[in-house]
């Protein structure tokens, strides 16, 4: 860890002090409400100690039980599938050079620039009861088990495929060369180079989709029907039984799972970082039959989601579906249906509000335990905090929300429903990935360039605003927007929050679902994905002009 003394009338005491903010950040938005929902769950809703009783009770219900084996089933298969597939397109995008590559890289992503509860919309429309294909097929039946496994599919494989990317970028390619001068096959290479050198990042991505896949209330919400599921399970405990302290048990109970995968996510992405040597460029030589083949297998999945993306936009310009399919843009008047435009305002308010608020919180507390001189048990316990959000579900995390600050004895009890604990939640909820990212940012930086700030008597501040902030100047872009997207589209950890003045467009869709407003929540839909697109074409032009004047200076 790289670490400079303050010399320049500051003092250890004072960066120890100024630590303690982000500290005391964290205690309130992570520790404490996690500390409130394990005291609520050997609690009955009265508020009395009755020990493990919750867990006892939950055990004995066949339906709840049942919803943790369909939980766990679901997800293990969706990460056998998305991941096998995901690696494909990897392999494809990286060690060959099929056509539109470009392209495919960047269609592949775009669900992750909308709600989880928007490709499932798609797959309503094209295999629902009413749907463009179903009518076509015998016997499917889209609500239930295989509805929640294509619409997770679709939801992680953006997520995998970014990070097997990642994974093949780093293989020494002087493996490959090596293999391929002691006379090694495309078979012999594949297995004793690929996949020996990628199997920590396999591992990762599986346990990635898995965790996403196991706490996603959306794509549950839609499609699971009476399929029962634990993250909809807690919302039904919460808001429909009002059992809080059965809500609170679910919730540990789907942490459980959370928590060995994130501790074996760890594990497998540092024995990855290993075998990894940073080779960001490989020359792939062409091979024509293979080039065609990949480009066939690779594009296929990445047609199927943009045939699932764009039937929801689609959708939208419908008149009446599947009766009437003349073009309208009534569906756009959410006036009609009694919400109006204030929920799409909101969530650029809330997502303007965790940009720039979360990228300064997180700055800030990577810089004082990585750059700064502190007491050794602060900055430890400050990381810790910093990992914890990652390991708990957005749901969970909001829930506990609720048991934590909507009490009379809560600082923050005033402050329900507004803007201010919307955006403290969505920043603890997306703060370990900012904190982490800044992190190996600072830490790449010499660590002399406040030693040299100190010797010209130049306070530290300043160091930081005229050399660390301009040398971190793309990564702080890349978390302001990574945050702004988030926020934007974030339903899970927001679901319980949201007041009548701040209900949120991501939770609009949800609702005009549930009412059977398919049309309208595909507007919706498509205008959260029509601003996620102009945030990330405005975060690549900013990009590209920051490295413009980079190169410059």
């Amino acid at each position: 860890m790289l670490s400079v003394h303050f010399k320049c009338n500051q003092s250890r005491y004072l960066a120890g002090l100024l630590l303690l903010l982000p500290l005391l950040f964290l205690w309130n938005g992570v520790l404490i409400p996690v500390a409130q929902l394990l005291v609520r769950s050997v609690t009955d809703n009265n508020g009395q100690y009755i020990g493990l009783s919750n867990f006892s009770s939950y055990f004995a219900d066949v339906g709840l039980v049942s919803a943790l084996s369909h939980s766990v089933f679901v997800s293990v298969i969706v990460t056998l599938v998305s991941v096998s597939t995901a690696f494909t397109l990897a392999y494809g995008l990286v060690r060959s050079q099929l056509l539109g590559k470009s392209w495919l890289q960047a269609l592949i992503q775009i669900p992750l620039f909308v709600p989880s509860i928007f490709p499932c919309l798609g797959l309503i429309y094209l295999f629902g009861g009413q749907g463009i294909i179903s009518s076509y097929l015998t016997d499917f039946n889209l609500y239930g088990p295989v509805g929640v496994i294509l619409g997770g599919i679709i939801f992680t494989l953006p997520h995998a495929v970014l990070m097997l990317v990642t994974t093949l970028r780093g293989v020494d390619v002087r493996l490959y060369q090596a293999a391929s001068t002691l006379g090694a096959g495309a078979w012999r290479q594949f297995v004793t180079v690929t996949l020996a050198n990628s199997i920590y990042g396999i591992i990762s991505a599986c346990f990635v989709v898995f965790t996403l896949t196991m706490t996603d209330f959306g794509i549950a919400k839609v499609l699971a029907g009476n399929y029962s599921m634990l993250a909809t399970e807690i919302y039904k405990q919460v808001i429909g039984q009002q059992n809080f302290s059965m809500g609170a048990t679910i919730s540990l109970i789907l942490v459980i799972p959370t928590c060995i995968a994130f501790a074996v996510d760890s594990w497998a992405r540092k024995k990855q970082a290993r075998l990894a040597n940073n080779q960001i460029y490989q020359t792939v030589d062409k091979s024509p039959v293979r080039d065609w083949v990949f480009t066939l297998v690779c594009w296929l999945p990445c047609l199927l989601i943009i045939a699932v993306i764009g039937v929801v936009v689609w959708g939208s310009l419908i008149a009446y579906w599947p009766y009437d399919f003349s073009f309208t843009l009534a569906n756009y008047d959410f006036d009609a249906f009694g919400y109006g435009w204030q929920p799409y305002w909101n969530s650029l308010i809330l997502a303007s509000l965790v940009a720039i608020l979360g990228t300064f919180i997180t700055f800030a507390s990577s810089y004082l335990t990585t750059r700064v001189d502190t007491s050794i048990y602060l900055s430890g316990f400050m990381r810790l905090l910093a990992l914890l959000p990652l390991s708990i579900p957005g749901t969970v995390l909001g829930l506990a929300y609720i048991f934590a600050f909507n009490r009379p004895d809560s600082w923050l009890n005033t402050l329900q429903g507004t803007f201010v604990i919307l955006a403290f939640n969505s920043i603890a909820h997306l703060f370990s990935v900012a904190y982490l990212t800044f992190n190996n940012t600072l830490t790449r930086l010499d660590a002399n360039y406040e030693r040299v700030g100190c010797s010209l008597s130049v306070p530290q501040w300043q160091t930081v605003m005229r050399v660390i902030v301009p040398l971190s100047k793309l990564s702080i872009l890349d978390i302001f927007f990574y945050l702004f997207v988030n926020a934007l589209t974030t339903v899970s950890a927001v679901v319980f929050l949201y007041g009548t003045h701040t209900v949120l467009a991501s939770v609009v869709i949800l609702n005009m679902d549930d009412a059977g407003n398919i049309a309208a929540a595909s507007a919706m839909g498509t205008v959260l994905l029509l601003t996620a697109l102009c945030v990330k074409g405005t975060h690549m032009f900013l990009i590209q002009l920051l490295g413009k004047s980079t190169r410059i200076l």
